[in-house]
């Protein structure tokens, strides 16, 4: 990489000040310190595992030759997606400890807005950090991005994206159990302990696709699969074709079912965890469920002996959970208005 001129006889490839954040809409200000010791040059290392601004964009001075093998995506989260690559691949970084950027923060601002769909994008920065880091540093890089995962973990606007969070910390489980960094540190440790946590799958059952198009707005890689009638239990064929139809949108191997609702938000907190039941008063709009599922084998077996509609059967589940799956088999109980357009 070719370097900069610092101080006249330095050279680097990138210089690093602090950060004055102005809130815009309370006009209050805070100053950022890169690193705590002032020093004319940084430890690529320790900028990387412990800078508070490494992935801003803003705080540096690049050497041109950074951006002849470097280019922002079109993604927000973009300065994070390369960022920890380029310092990885640097060979000195400077530091001034003053605060010479000025960061405004706007409360409209696409990162606020935790129900962006867009914001998605931080899944993919996150997996590009770590696979196009070098060698030298693939541990420092990946140490970072486990305690930025934490810190989103503990962000409350990013609960709505916690399925996703849980799925990406999954894949990336072995990459954080080798690094040494990671292993060595109890607080940073502890995100190998979500890649244990259930997930609904990602896969739509319901009758029409134009029903989940809202539903795909505010997902990441969800399919959908519209129930094929087979042959029915003899129990079955001579009833109503919305009983048929309940029967196999609970046999299609049974994740999620949609009714004709609207979102406006990403739903990963509905997915986080085990069989949910998601109602809007006594309706219930939402039943999602993991494969064999004793709850789905229950209500199965009464929508066969029984006369209950599927959705008299559901109300039933709210109002006696604990009859419910042996109980033995926890069943979430949601709220969905929240959710809702």
């Amino acid at each position: 990489m070719t370097n900069i001129v610092s101080a006249g006889r330095t050279y680097f490839g990138l210089s690093i000040c602090d950060v004055r954040k102005i809130y815009a809409a309370t006009h209050r200000t805070t100053s950022l310190l890169s690193l705590p010791d002032a020093t004319d040059y940084v430890a690529i290392a320790t900028y990387l595992k412990y800078g508070l601004n490494n992935a801003y964009s803003g705080n540096k001075l690049y050497a041109r030759s950074c951006w002849q093998k470097y280019r922002y995506q079109r993604m927000v989260y973009e300065d994070l997606d390369i960022l920890l690559d380029m310092l990885s691949c640097c060979e000195r970084v400077a530091y001034v400890q003053q605060p010479f950027y000025n960061y405004y923060k706007h409360a409209g601002s696409t990162t606020l807005d935790y129900t962006n769909p867009r914001l998605f994008d931080i899944m993919t920065a996150y997996q590009d950090a770590i696979e196009h880091a070098k060698v030298t540093y693939q541990d420092a890089v990946t140490y970072c991005v486990a305690k930025r995962i934490l810190i989103n973990l503990a962000t409350p606007g990013f609960v709505d994206y916690l399925a996703e969070f849980i799925e990406l910390i999954r894949q990336l489980r072995p990459t954080f159990e080798a690094s040494p960094s990671i292993m060595s540190d109890p607080a940073i440790k502890k995100i190998c302990d979500y890649a244990g946590q259930l997930t609904l799958p990602r896969r739509f059952i319901c009758e029409r696709e134009d029903w989940a198009q809202s539903w795909h707005q505010y997902s990441r890689n969800f399919k959908t699969i519209i129930p094929v009638a087979k042959a029915l239990p003899a129990d079955l064929r001579q009833r109503s074709n919305h009983f048929k139809l309940d029967y196999w949108l609970l046999k299609t191997l049974f994740e999620l079912i949609l009714g004709t609702v609207k979102l406006h938000r990403p739903f990963g907190r509905l997915r986080a965890g085990g069989d949910v039941l998601a109602f809007e008063g006594e309706h219930c709009l939402l039943v999602g469920a993991q494969p064999r599922s004793p709850l789905i084998s229950e209500l199965l077996q009464q929508l066969i002996v029984g006369s209950e509609s599927l959705t008299e059967l559901l109300t039933m589940v709210k109002a006696q959970p604990e009859r419910w799956s042996a109980g033995t088999h926890k069943i979430r109980l949601v709220d969905i208005k929240d959710w809702l357009q």
